[in-house]
């Protein structure tokens, strides 16, 4: 019979521990879910990562049954376009609040996928519209001085 808290009992000086089994897979996962989420992981090819969070989100926009692209609306004028297929799990677990991340596929990281079923996103757009939060790394908006805010 298996132990499964094996790995966490308290071993005799001398004996190792068994390694903890695998977190995950090495391979590319469009998205996670978890049963407790605060933000969304926005994950992109560039290694940049957004994380909105969920209290934030106004709409979810997709294509119906085909799983193609969605699109998120934020209140604060962020919009992120997806593209991919199989996208119907992902699309539930952003409804129902469970998505941890979703991830844009990075060829230079990852091989493609062999499994057609499974859900595959290939490109996530994030859009600032106008009026909304800096992009730059900077941290300063377009309204402020070079030099710092002017507090008059």
């Amino acid at each position: 019979m298996n132990d499964p808290l094996a790995q966490y009992r308290k071993k005799p000086p001398g004996v190792e521990a068994e390694p903890p089994p695998p977190k995950g897979p090495d391979g590319y996962v469009a998205f996670d879910a978890k049963d407790r989420v605060e933000r969304l992981k926005i994950r992109l090819a560039n290694s940049q990562t957004r994380s909105p969070r969920y209290g934030d989100l106004l709409d979810i926009t997709y294509d119906g049954p085909y799983g193609t692209n969605f699109v998120l609306i934020y209140s604060f004028m962020i919009v992120v376009l997806v593209e991919g297929k199989n996208l119907q799990g992902v699309i539930s677990a952003l409804e129902m609040g469970t998505a941890d991340f979703i991830q844009e596929f990075d060829a230079d990281r990852w091989q493609k996928p062999t499994d057609e079923k499974a859900p595959f996103i290939e490109s996530i757009k994030v859009v600032m519209q106008d009026g909304g939060p800096s992009m730059s790394g900077n941290g300063k908006s377009g309204n402020e001085k070079a030099q710092g805010r002017s507090l008059h």
